[in-house]
């Protein structure tokens, strides 16, 4: 379940890391490990079928008064992309357990990038407007991430920076989705792939479009 595989990481991973990181620096990284891996784990067994040109699917009521479900999608291209989020979040996880120098905080950090890797999923995972939920998330990540070392000023500078911008950003690529859904008639990016004639020709497409692609390239 495509849910899952998002979950593991926002809930699990994050309260996992943290609980443990003030216990032992080789069991938080090994629970942020195997919490990745077990993701990975989920998402292996559907790669021969995407890969044959099959969709995986799932939705749940979400704010059905206007239309909003949680919806996943997984084809070809979110295949790949969730795999190399989760397989390179593995390899910076195994990196992260000896890099990290004695006084950091080992909780913190993975803690912090469990819920990275969890926005960085959702992103290439969500099939409607939840996209730009987690695409806003990312931006806090990130900022949580660049800030990490808080006694640094650049660091401090950096992750304020990084947050005005694409938080900014994620605001107009919200406004985007929220015409081209009034465009489209639907939230769901794949119904308005079927529906691209129509909607490249209404007057508001470019406005929306340009709203989509501002927030994209301040990432």
């Amino acid at each position: 379940m495509l849910l899952v595989v998002v979950l593991l990481p926002l809930l699990v991973g994050t309260a996992l890391t943290a609980w443990l990181g003030a216990r032992s620096r080789t069991l938080t990284a090994a629970a942020a490990g195997l919490v990745t891996a077990a993701a990975l784990a989920l998402l292996l067994p559907h790669a021969p079928s995407v890969m044959g040109g099959a969709t995986v699917t799932n939705s749940w009521p979400w704010v059905p008064e206007i239309g909003l479900n949680l919806s996943f999608r997984l084809d070809g291209l979110s295949m790949m992309f969730a795999g190399l989020i989760l397989f390179i979040g593995l390899l910076i996880i195994l990196y992260a357990a000896y890099y990290l120098a004695p006084e950091d905080s080992a909780g913190k950090f993975f803690s912090f990038m469990m819920l990275f890797m969890a926005a960085m999923l959702g992103v290439v995972l969500s099939d409607n407007l939840l996209l730009v939920v987690f695409w806003e998330l990312t931006s806090i990540s990130s900022f949580l991430l660049i800030g990490f070392w808080s006694h640094r000023a650049d660091a401090r500078a950096g992750a304020r920076q990084a947050l005005a911008i694409t938080g900014g950003g994620g605001l107009a690529m919200l406004g985007g989705f929220v015409l081209l859904g009034q465009i489209a008639g639907t939230y769901e990016l794949s119904a308005m792939t079927a529906n691209v004639a129509a909607i490249q020709a209404d007057p508001r497409f470019v406005p929306a479009l340009l709203l989509i692609l501002l927030g994209a390239f301040t990432k």
